[in-house]
């Protein structure tokens, strides 16, 4: 039974940087292990936050080398996994990921790998894959072959590492997501240690089916976490919510992150204090229906867990009150 948390940091232009806090402080490990988490996984998305100092092998070995160097001053002292970076600060990808991964031996992505495993972190377990899209090497996306994906896992595996992945469905439903042309995951499944699938329903309150548009309903939630139930036992869910959920951070910034509706249609430009606590609680429950789904489902919790919680850990302190009334654990 493993419980990730998702550290998020950022290149400002001369030095890595710690995005998480716990209210105006910055977090600490033990802030996370004292919330029940024992995996950390190092990222700053999909790569546009971290530094690329050019396209050759060198360039990755040095930038992969230079935020190890910067992870492993932060002491975390738990098993850890540290992003693999597809784009660029610019958008642009950093190398080619058509080819097979074993025929491009000065490739960035090999150089950023070994220049991470050149420092020494003890309890660094693993890589994750930071290109979130489910397309990935169907026809519909076209970034990356399936070629390049299996010799990255062999790469890392030679080297006795692990390859997790987080791979988004948006908006799209399970007509989609059985459609090999379009979802990439089941086919991909071998080639990760660790698959959590990002639902999206705390961001979407649409979902797109082949024969329609629908709401996407708490049933329609049920539905994907059926379809994931049925993928192999590497494959689990990620568990979302942000900062929407804390009144303070709501009232002082008057905006929301990723939850499905928007502030200015709920609360208008007011924005009354009982607007303001209703709009966190309706965000704590679409939060808690992914605990809820899996017991529904399961009866119980998956044993592997990735937690997506933007970056202030007093998220999760409210996601743990609220549960709570239901007599229930979210990590």
């Amino acid at each position: 039974m493993a419980k990730f948390a998702l550290w998020w940091v950022r290149w400002n232009g001369s030095d890595y940087e710690s995005r998480m806090t716990v209210g105006g402080r910055k977090a600490t490990p033990e802030d996370f292990r004292e919330r029940g988490f024992d995996r950390i996984v190092v990222l700053d998305g999909e790569g546009r936050n971290s530094r690329c100092s050019g396209s050759m092998y060198s360039n990755g070995y040095n930038d992969g080398r230079e935020l190890a160097e910067w992870v492993l001053s932060l002491g975390i002292d738990m098993p850890l996994y540290i992003t693999i970076p597809f784009y660029r600060p610019d958008g642009k990808q950093r190398d080619q990921t058509r080819a097979s991964f074993s025929s491009v031996p000065d490739s960035y992505y090999r150089g950023w790998i070994d220049g991470v495993l050149s420092v020494n972190i003890d309890n660094m377990k693993g890589f994750y894959w930071s290109y979130e899209s489910c397309l990935q090497t169907g026809s519909y996306g076209g970034n990356v072959s399936q070629e390049f994906i299996q010799g990255v896992y062999d790469y890392i595996h030679g080297h006795g590492q692990e390859l997790m992945w987080i791979p988004a469905t948006g908006n799209r439903g399970v007509t989609y997501l059985d459609d090999p042309s379009f979802c990439t995951i089941q086919s991909l499944v071998r080639y990760f240690d660790y698959i959590f699938v990002q639902p999206n329903y705390y961001q979407n309150s649409i979902l797109n089916e082949k024969y329609g548009t629908v709401p996407y309903t708490y049933q329609k939630l049920i539905e994907k976490v059926e379809w994931i139930d049925h993928m192999p036992d590497n494959v689990s869910i990620e568990m979302e919510v942000d900062r929407s959920i804390l009144y303070d951070y709501i009232s002082r910034t008057h905006m929301e992150e990723n939850f499905r509706e928007s502030l200015i249609e709920r609360c208008g430009p007011r924005f009354t204090r009982e607007c303001l606590i209703q709009y966190t609680y309706d965000a704590k429950e679409i939060a808690f229906h992914y605990l809820k789904a899996q017991k529904d489902i399961l009866g119980k919790k998956y044993e592997d867990l990735v937690y997506y919680f933007s970056v202030d850990l007093r998220v999760i302190d409210e996601m743990e009150g609220f549960s709570r009334k239901f007599g229930e654990e979210y990590v």
